[in-house]
């Protein structure tokens, strides 16, 4: 089997008939270097999501995935260009990046675990809305609620729980929650399927779909089932030692088996199950 050719890209628009938006600049990435220290990480990305879409990034360990989503919330910094919706990402912080849209769930989950659950979604709200709240939003507040335990019938269950409690999917559960009160137009999720079984995993992202549909929230997740991830996504981008080597429509790149052995260390066997 011969390697496919790095560096294959698929742009046109018009190649593209389960992207949600025929302007694929929601979110547009351009010459995007970041590292930690002296380490330079991503080597001038270039990259586009469209609005309402669900964008996967994949690649091995150590391509620069994790970095890439920290890069976007302002958790790294970098340099190049990240613009959402027309406005410039980088040179923000976390907190400026959350005010503008962006909810990033780490690799890790981050909840609060001496807090309730319910507490740590109320969490999620803050950046929108600030700790001094009046009557409406107060009101919008508890029925952001409602519409979260709606995706998480669990959390209800386990509203007043300490979410140190929880199970590792209900953290995970909750942590996804919490990014959602913030009403965000982007959402990065980093490897939400990690640790977690192989049920509770595909509940999770079949929760993610629904919140894309019915919200027609934009999502990034970097993802380590291959698979799974390109099962929800429209389009994904394939990156290998902190640069891009394909991008395409996920269903295409999911057919073909070259990539999911060379970039994706998934073999044809695998993915058909067999």
């Amino acid at each position: 089997m011969s390697e496919p050719t790095t560096e294959r890209t698929e742009t046109s628009a018009s190649a593209e008939p389960d992207t949600p938006s025929a302007a694929p600049d929601f979110l547009k990435v351009s010459g995007l270097h970041a590292g930690y220290g002296q380490a330079r990480v991503l080597q001038g990305l270039d990259f586009a999501v469209a609005r309402g879409e669900v964008c996967a990034i994949l690649g091995p360990n150590g391509a620069g995935k994790t970095t890439t989503l920290r890069a976007l919330c302002g958790m790294v910094r970098g340099r190049g260009s990240v613009t959402l919706n027309g406005t410039e990402l980088l040179g923000r912080s976390p907190e400026q990046a959350a005010r503008l849209g962006v909810a990033h769930v780490p690799e890790g989950r981050g909840t609060f675990n001496d807090l309730t659950v319910e507490e740590n979604l109320r969490i999620g709200a803050h950046l929108r809305s600030g700790p001094r709240r009046g009557r409406a939003e107060r009101a919008a507040v508890a029925g952001d609620l409602e519409r979260i335990y709606g995706y998480f019938p669990k959390l209800r269950q386990r509203s007043r729980q300490a979410a140190g409690s929880l199970s590792g999917g209900e953290q995970q559960m909750l942590a996804i929650g919490r990014a959602l009160m913030l009403r965000p137009s982007l959402l990065l999720l980093d490897e939400p399927s990690l640790g977690l079984a192989p049920l509770v995993t595909r509940e999770l992202f079949e929760i993610v779909r629904a919140v894309n549909e019915e919200e027609h929230t934009t999502v990034v997740v970097v993802e380590q089932n291959a698979q799974l991830a390109l099962d929800i996504a429209h389009r994904a981008h394939v990156l290998e030692a902190g640069r891009l080597v394909l991008s395409g429509p996920a269903a295409r790149i999911r057919e073909d088996g070259q990539v999911a052995e060379v970039y994706l260390g998934v073999s044809v066997l695998t993915r058909k199950g067999g």
